[in-house]
């Protein structure tokens, strides 16, 4: 499937420097983060049919992530391009399936991601834990190919500066190199962008005011780490909390959402 060992235990545990195999890193550590968006993104639909606002305005923050997204697709693209073009056929490098199926599957991922940029500012949805998420597992699991990626690198120039006469062609190597160190820039791009949420949607169903709680707009982050309360917790080791200091309700949670469910 790879052309190397899929797991190798000598490799990853008994061993002074514990490190994956080729194959585990650019298959599990890939098809990881992905499987897991799929697998949770009816959620990400159910919030568009549950979300109560509609129309955020294009801002920086929805651009970026607009451009991010494409710069993936183009590069994932290409990686797939370069390897039916420069492996398998006449070429002394086989052409694997992984090397067709890992670009396809974060291709189809990160198209799906594309889709839902804009349907989130028509439904209003400014923020996502899901794809938080995806973003968050897809950083921290292409860390270990960023290490063995440098490590290839520094034996392919120890290979050239020693002079051979015939020194190999590194084409493919250095083109996955640089690629991969591309791609990862983005994804972690991606991932600082999805920390914060969107604007404000232009259409809401309840009126929101100047005090409204900053849960409403907190990104998921902030959220899970109730970052969006520190304001009010600082206030209140500074001073008393006074009745004036306190947030509105959440509209969702007042007397006149509540009362009917029980009446």
């Amino acid at each position: 499937f790879w052309g190397s060992t899929f797991w190798d235990a000598n490799v990853t545990w008994w061993t002074t420097d514990p490190d994956f195999t080729l194959c585990f890193e650019q298959t599990v550590l890939v098809w990881t983060p992905c499987a897991f968006y799929w697998l949770f993104v009816l959620f990400d639909f159910w919030y568009l049919k549950a979300s109560l606002d509609k129309n955020i305005p294009w801002n920086k923050l929805s651009i970026a992530k607009l451009f991010v997204n494409i710069s993936l697709i183009v590069i994932t693209a290409l990686d797939l391009i370069m390897a039916l073009v420069k492996k398998g056929g006449d070429s002394d490098l086989p052409l694997y399936d992984a090397d067709i199926w890992c670009p396809i599957i974060k291709l189809a991922t990160f198209l799906m991601l594309l889709i839902f940029i804009p349907l989130n500012r028509k439904y209003g949805v400014q923020t996502s834990g899901c794809q938080f998420m995806f973003w968050l597992l897809l950083t921290i699991f292409s860390i270990p190919r960023c290490r063995t990626e440098a490590r290839m690198a520094n034996d392919r120039s120890n290979i050239i500066g020693s002079n051979q006469v015939n020194p190999p062609d590194f084409s493919w190597e250095e083109y996955q190199y640089v690629s991969f160190l591309i791609f990862f820039a983005f994804t972690c791009l991606m991932l600082l962008i999805n920390c914060f949420s969107d604007k404000l949607p232009r259409q809401t169903k309840y009126k929101r005011g100047p005090n409204e709680i900053p849960e409403l707009s907190a990104s998921f982050l902030s959220r899970i780490t109730y970052r969006w309360f520190d304001s009010m917790a600082l206030k209140g080791y500074r001073k008393p909390l006074e009745e004036k200091d306190l947030w509105d309700l959440r509209p969702q949670d007042s007397c006149k959402e509540v009362m009917p469910t029980f009446a």
